[in-house]
């Protein structure tokens, strides 16, 4: 019996228990094992595989993960670290995100343990179907085992992406390691580049069933590895092939993207697949985001643990020609209701804004899908804690309520089966905008952010809301031949400059992509993290108001990553060492 090693705390899939083990054992096999040699064909890789893509939200009943440490959406690693969003609900439950929002993280944060134990766990995974496979090659067809290889592949290189991409010192630990023995004393960002490349050099599918990792998503997912070290020439002809030779297009309009009804589009490259009300509970549906939906008023799920910064909200402001304020959104920073009861009287600002705020933003006096508007803070649990804004993109219609929804009663109704878009074409149109812009290839940088643009500038949301209270009882007056607020959206002309066409491209990420998970590991990337931060809670953070994170401040090189969890070091004290930032 072949001993089978895994790293202290990361658990195998499917019970692969085959350890070293006594003659007893051997006799009888432990509950929850599963002999390698029912595994060693083409259904048995496939059941590993199945197991693998099982942990890519991040998430496992009862294990680490739970709670949404290592979630696909990275709320809390990309936007909760962010100017984009507060954590939310600040008086109570899960207190270590506060740190990880203050910047106040050490090694014994259990997310920082959680999002460790959780990516390795699919590691594991993933290394387990690569290792068998190559047991059970002669039993199946070369281009069916190639093609299972190139996805194992391709979920080892996602986990390690997810692990690399916010700790710097990771082991990379393949199917032929002793996983226990590997330190992390040597930079992996060229083991995950070599994994996908193997996939993309050996003709992985381009069109595999829904849910699997494709060629296209692979060379995303590369280039996306290229774009964090800064090699533009890498990433521009991995995005050139996507853009020139893939069957994308960019769907009619920007809320396309997140709408439940239209899943798996012809803008996706890759979704992390969700299904509610099929027999499994809530392990299927998109479980790690479940406390981030509205609570009370007319929505009544749970929890509201994701609020949108005011600076956020403030980035969609619009100049007469409809382009953003780089330099100056947070000049005269708009609060809305901040601090009103619903009972008090307000109207939604007439300032112009990006359309894309009010499909991003839940906020007073607007429609929230069809939920019906926003009544204020009787949808949040604390809005002097969190602020007055919601996020949007994580909803689902009502019209789809216990249908898309889970059905059956749970604490938190607002569990649904709306996939997340991991990677989709306009990551591609911007990730190229950028290398055209560090090439100084100022028209075609300017050409990508406008295609992303144009799409956005018709979607607006409509229904003017009349009401300025809603208090219990009340009775909407909305006039549905009108959008919902004063929106404004125009293209760019020229990109002056080299800094100018940077400026434009990083904001553009962040209007397209908010609440996305993306934020924070693309300021650093791009170097204006401590710069950035520090002015946001400069702004976010005037005049008192989030009295919890009064006194935070940013500190680059040790703040723009996170340590290896403190409870790895113990385990493996002269394998693992600490990021000597912390």
């Amino acid at each position: 019996m072949k001993n089978i090693h895994f790293k202290i705390g990361i658990l195998s899939a499917l019970g692969l228990l085959l350890g070293a083990c006594s003659e007893e054992f051997l006799e009888e096999k432990p509950k929850g094992a599963v002999s390698e040699s029912v595994l060693a064909d083409e259904n048995g890789i496939n059941l590993l595989l199945v197991g693998a893509y099982s942990r890519i939200d991040g998430y496992a009943a009862g294990e680490a993960g739970g709670t949404g440490g290592a979630s696909a959406t990275n709320w809390v690693w990309g936007d909760v670290t962010s100017d984009d969003m507060h954590r939310g609900d600040q008086t109570g439950g899960w207190s270590p995100i506060n740190l990880i929002e203050r910047y106040e993280v050490d090694a014994a944060n259990p997310w920082i343990d959680e999002l460790w134990i959780a990516n390795f766990d699919g590691v594991a995974r993933a290394n387990d179907a690569l290792r068998i496979l190559s047991q059970a090659r002669e039993n199946i067809d070369d281009q069916a085992a190639t093609q299972l290889e190139a996805e194992a592949r391709w979920l080892r290189a996602w986990y390690y992406f997810q692990l690399r991409s916010k700790i710097e010192k990771v082991p990379y630990i393949t199917e032929d390691m002793v996983a226990s023995e590997v330190p992390n004393d040597r930079e992996i960002w060229d083991d995950i580049e070599a994994d996908l490349q193997w996939g993309i050099d050996n003709n992985m599918d381009e069109s595999p069933e829904v849910g699997r990792a494709s060629r296209w998503a692979a060379k995303a997912l590369k280039a996306r590895v290229h774009m964090f070290q800064r090699e533009f020439s890498e990433a521009k002809p991995l995005l050139d092939d996507i853009l020139n030779n893939g069957p994308f297009m960019l769907m009619d309009q920007y809320y396309d993207n997140f709408d439940e009804e239209k899943q798996n589009n012809a803008e996706s490259i890759f979704e992390v697949q969700y299904t509610v009300n099929d027999g499994a509970g809530d392990a299927n549906s998109g479980i790690d985001h479940r406390t981030l939906f509205p609570r009370g008023g007319d929505v009544g799920l749970c929890c509201a643990y994701s609020a949108p910064s005011f600076d956020l909200f403030n980035a969609f402001k619009v100049d007469a020609d409809g382009l953003p304020l780089f330099d100056t959104f947070q000049d005269d920073l708009l609060l809305e209701d901040y601090g009103l009861l619903d009972t008090e009287a307000f109207t939604p600002t007439d300032v112009a804004l990006d359309p894309r705020v009010d499909w991003t933003i839940g906020r007073r006096g607007i429609p929230f899908l069809d939920w019906g508007p926003m009544s204020g803070g009787d949808w949040m649990l604390d809005q002097a804690g969190m602020g007055p804004f919601l996020n949007k993109k994580i909803m689902f219609y009502k019209r789809n309520f216990k249908t898309i929804s889970i059905s059956s009663p749970t604490w938190s109704a607002g569990l649904n089966g709306n996939n997340w878009r991991l990677f989709r074409l306009s990551h591609v149109i911007l990730w190229r905008a950028e290398v055209a812009a560090e090439e100084n290839d100022l028209a075609t940088a300017r050409d990508m952010v406008n295609m992303i643009r144009e799409r956005a500038q018709d979607d607006l949301v409509m229904g003017k809301v009349n009401n300025t209270t809603f208090e219990e009882g009340h009775v909407l007056d909305i006039d549905e031949a009108q959008p919902a607020a004063n929106y404004n959206l125009g293209l760019y002309t020229a990109f002056p400059d080299q800094d100018y066409a940077r400026k434009a491209i990083y904001h553009e990420n962040r209007l397209e992509f908010a609440l996305e998970g993306m934020r924070f590991q693309d300021l650093v990337r791009w170097g204006i993290d401590e710069a950035t931060i520090t002015q946001y809670l400069q702004s976010e953070l005037s005049d008192g108001k989030l009295p919890w994170l009064q006194g935070a401040s940013y500190t680059g090189g040790k703040n723009d990553h996170f340590p290896v969890p403190q409870t790895q070091i113990d385990l493996q004290s002269e394998v693992l060492t600490q990021d000597p930032a912390y």
